[in-house]
């Protein structure tokens, strides 16, 4: 999955914690039956009594689904070179969320604008990314800061859910973003379980969820996604928009930036307590802490970090569980058990040169 660089907040900020380009399947036919009356000249017809409307719906003809492969996401289209992205985070009805995204993919550049709510009281901060650098204001200065990833903020993204597409029901054909999309929706019966880093999300047990996506017509691109999910009665939602495709867009690096220093001490004990020891830095690396996770940024290439946490989890008497699983090309994710400790990893580069050691304890 392409990393984002959305939505890095210091470590002092409190964070929510929480393919082929086939052409689209055709749309399900409806057949409509016409009533057969039968004819007689001696006696009129009996009239037909009309169906109840439980009867209707057993007897229509069940929708199909959708078919064909999974859906894209805007960084796999290669024609698209710039777009917008508008990010809403809600629970019940209440934004906890909001994030306003200006995206370049060569050379890699984003400027974001991000809010969120706490008692229902904005905090806003600005985030950029140019030049292989992370930037984050946060209405009074700029500093440099290290990498995370959408799942920070949200677990629920377009990459964890495009695999639902082929199981998804065409509702119709409607006009977003300038765009002709095919509008597919899909209840919890058929939205997968998400893991993303440390955290994950699975539905089975919700009382409901209900998924939406609108797709390219063309390029069978993910344009607008909207998940809901009750839970205990509550509902949360979550909506990506992508707009803007093409614009001009420049994200050019703050000025008067103030430099953070490294953490006085390799590991902070917060995060020892949650692993069960002191993961070692790699020397020149940039440690943040957000939502009890560790993402260290290290100086190596993707081969180098992997060695390096299979090196250390052995060394610290973990056992790694299966084989690291490839979600995406330079993203490996790994689980390790030690007693009845579980740790999970993520090691992943988006940047040349740089890699990212994301670590947290699942239990």
């Amino acid at each position: 999955m392409a990393k984002q660089f959305l939505l890095l907040l210091a470590s002092s900020l409190l964070l929510l914690s929480g393919c082929a380009n086939n052409s689209p399947a055709p749309a399900a036919q409806t057949q409509t039956v016409a009533p057969t009356v039968a004819a007689a000249a001696e006696k009129p017809t009996e009239p037909v009594a009309a169906q109840s409307a439980e009867q209707a719906e057993e007897s229509a003809p069940a929708a199909q689904p959708f078919g064909g492969d999974p859906a894209l996401t805007v960084e796999q289209i290669d024609s698209i070179e710039t777009y917008r992205m508008h990010v809403e985070v809600m629970s019940e009805g209440e934004p906890t969320a909001q994030i306003e995204v200006a995206h370049v993919k060569t050379p890699l550049a984003e400027d974001d604008q991000v809010t969120l709510y706490q008692n229902g009281e904005p905090i806003q901060v600005d985030v950029r990314f140019v030049n292989d650098v992370l930037y984050l204001n946060n209405g009074e200065k700029w500093a440099v800061i290290s990498t995370f990833n959408l799942a920070e903020l949200t677990v629920v993204t377009p990459a964890g859910l495009a695999s639902a597409a082929p199981d998804m029901t065409l509702v119709g054909e409607e006009e977003i973003s300038g765009r002709t999309t095919l509008h597919l929706q899909g209840d919890k019966t058929i939205i997968p379980d998400i893991q993303a880093g440390s955290d994950s999300l699975s539905v089975k047990g919700a009382d409901a969820a209900q998924l939406d996506l609108w797709l390219d017509a063309e390029e069978r691109f993910i344009v607008k996604l909207l998940f809901s999910l009750t839970l205990e009665g509550k509902t949360f939602t979550t909506e990506f928009l992508y707009y803007d495709f093409n614009a001009p867009i420049v994200v050019e690096a703050p000025t008067n930036v103030e430099e953070v220093n490294a953490p006085p001490t390799p590991m902070p004990a917060e995060i020892v307590a949650l692993l069960g020891f002191d993961f070692p830095i790699p020397e020149g690396s940039q440690l943040s802490v957000v939502a009890r996770t560790a993402n260290i940024v290290t100086p190596f290439s993707v081969a180098e970090a992997r060695i390096h946490l299979e090196e250390a989890m052995i060394a610290a008497g973990f056992t790694q569980v299966g084989e690291s699983e490839e979600r995406a090309k330079d993203e490996f994710f790994y689980t390790f058990q030690r007693d009845d400790r579980t740790v999970t990893a993520n090691v992943f580069s988006v940047v040349a040169g740089k890699t990212t050691i994301q670590i947290g304890a699942a239990k």
